[in-house]
Protein backbone atom coordinates (compact mmCIF):
# COMPACT_ATOMS: atom_id res chain seq x y z
CA UNK A 1 0.00 0.00 0.00
CA UNK A 2 2.61 2.70 0.95
CA UNK A 3 4.86 1.25 -1.92
CA UNK A 4 1.68 2.37 -4.47
CA UNK A 5 1.24 5.79 -2.51
CA UNK A 6 5.00 6.58 -2.97
CA UNK A 7 4.85 5.74 -6.51
CA UNK A 8 1.95 8.00 -7.15
CA UNK A 9 3.28 10.69 -5.68
CA UNK A 10 6.74 9.89 -7.50
CA UNK A 11 4.90 9.64 -10.75
CA UNK A 12 2.50 12.08 -10.50
CA UNK A 13 3.84 15.05 -8.25
CA UNK A 14 0.73 17.41 -8.78
CA UNK A 15 -1.98 15.02 -8.38
CA UNK A 16 -2.61 15.16 -4.56
CA UNK A 17 -2.01 18.67 -4.72
CA UNK A 18 -4.61 18.67 -7.50
CA UNK A 19 -7.03 16.34 -5.94
CA UNK A 20 -6.69 18.94 -2.13
CA UNK A 21 -7.60 22.31 -4.54
CA UNK A 22 -10.11 20.76 -6.35
CA UNK A 23 -11.96 18.92 -3.03
CA UNK A 24 -11.79 21.83 -1.23
CA UNK A 25 -13.30 24.14 -3.80
CA UNK A 26 -16.14 21.60 -4.04
CA UNK A 27 -16.54 21.83 -0.31
CA UNK A 28 -17.14 25.88 -0.72
CA UNK A 29 -19.15 26.02 -3.53
CA UNK A 30 -21.45 23.23 -1.58
CA UNK A 31 -21.09 25.20 1.48
CA UNK A 32 -22.00 28.63 -0.11
CA UNK A 33 -25.05 26.90 -1.68
CA UNK A 34 -26.12 25.49 1.85
CA UNK A 35 -25.95 28.94 3.08
CA UNK A 36 -27.70 30.50 0.09
CA UNK A 37 -30.28 28.06 0.10
CA UNK A 38 -31.06 27.32 4.18
CA UNK A 39 -33.14 24.84 4.86
CA UNK A 40 -34.25 24.05 1.04
CA UNK A 41 -31.09 22.91 0.65
CA UNK A 42 -30.86 19.34 -0.39
CA UNK A 43 -27.47 17.59 -1.15
CA UNK A 44 -28.99 15.05 -3.13
CA UNK A 45 -29.91 17.67 -5.22
CA UNK A 46 -27.02 19.40 -5.31
CA UNK A 47 -25.26 16.74 -5.99
CA UNK A 48 -27.49 15.64 -8.88
CA UNK A 49 -27.23 18.98 -10.47
CA UNK A 50 -23.22 18.47 -10.65
CA UNK A 51 -23.38 15.62 -11.91
CA UNK A 52 -25.67 16.42 -14.56
CA UNK A 53 -22.98 19.63 -15.68
CA UNK A 54 -21.10 16.87 -16.76
CA UNK A 55 -16.95 17.08 -17.16
CA UNK A 56 -16.65 20.90 -16.10
CA UNK A 57 -13.70 22.87 -14.85
CA UNK A 58 -13.95 24.16 -11.31
CA UNK A 59 -14.67 28.09 -12.29
CA UNK A 60 -17.77 26.57 -13.82
CA UNK A 61 -18.97 24.38 -11.31
CA UNK A 62 -18.78 27.49 -8.86
CA UNK A 63 -20.52 29.74 -11.51
CA UNK A 64 -23.29 27.27 -12.07
CA UNK A 65 -23.81 25.40 -8.20
CA UNK A 66 -22.30 27.79 -5.94
CA UNK A 67 -25.12 30.99 -5.43
CA UNK A 68 -28.19 29.23 -4.45
CA UNK A 69 -27.96 25.33 -4.93
CA UNK A 70 -29.65 26.03 -8.48
CA UNK A 71 -28.03 27.08 -11.42
CA UNK A 72 -26.30 30.39 -11.24
CA UNK A 73 -24.16 33.41 -12.23
CA UNK A 74 -22.23 33.46 -9.23
CA UNK A 75 -18.66 34.67 -9.86
CA UNK A 76 -15.87 32.19 -9.19
CA UNK A 77 -14.75 32.82 -5.45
Amino acid sequence: MLAGEVDRCLGWPAQAISYKVGERIWLEVRDQARRAAGPAFSLKEFHRQAFELGFVNLETLAAELGGSGQRSTAAFP
